[in-house]
């Protein structure tokens, strides 16, 4: 199992989660966790490709993320390339290497209008960071074929 992001605060509890029951590669790109953890750069599309042709991970659970919604609002172009271009990046190379994706998206890619919202009904994020994510469940819907949407 390979996880995005691990050093982040949803990574770093799958990994806690998941380190008893499975061989877990953690990859972070700013702050490593332990000894073990592999930086990566999700925008770099060469760099993910050769890490992955060489890892051949089973599971990817993908954490990484721009987060922060006031940044995405104000640094646009730098959530789309980690959002959209890196989770790109993360779903083409788990197909090639046939990995199962876990992308975790978001409830902002949903008004709020509704509420209890499930796969049939119709996006509506109101938002920069739900538009992003939005793109992002694209991008895995558009390059991997073995995947869940969270």
């Amino acid at each position: 199992m390979l996880v995005t992001g691990a050093s982040g605060l949803l990574g770093n509890k799958i990994v806690e989660l998941a380190k008893n029951d499975y061989t877990v590669i953690l990859l972070h790109k700013t702050k490593p966790l332990h000894l073990n953890s592999l930086k990566l750069g999700i925008i770099d599309t060469i760099e993910v490709l050769n890490l992955f042709h060489k890892l051949k991970p089973d599971v990817v659970i993908h954490t990484a993320s721009e987060t922060n919604v006031d940044k995405c609002e104000t640094e646009k172009e730098h959530a789309w390339k980690i959002n959209v271009d890196g989770t790109r990046n993360i779903a083409v190379a788990c197909s090639q290497v046939g990995a199962k994706l876990v992308y975790i998206s978001t409830d902002y890619v949903f008004d709020g209008e509704k509420g209890l919202y499930d796969e049939e009904d119709k996006p509506n994020p109101v938002n920069y960071y739900g538009l992003i994510k939005l793109e992002g469940e694209k991008q895995v819907i558009k390059h991997c074929k073995k995947k869940t949407i969270i």
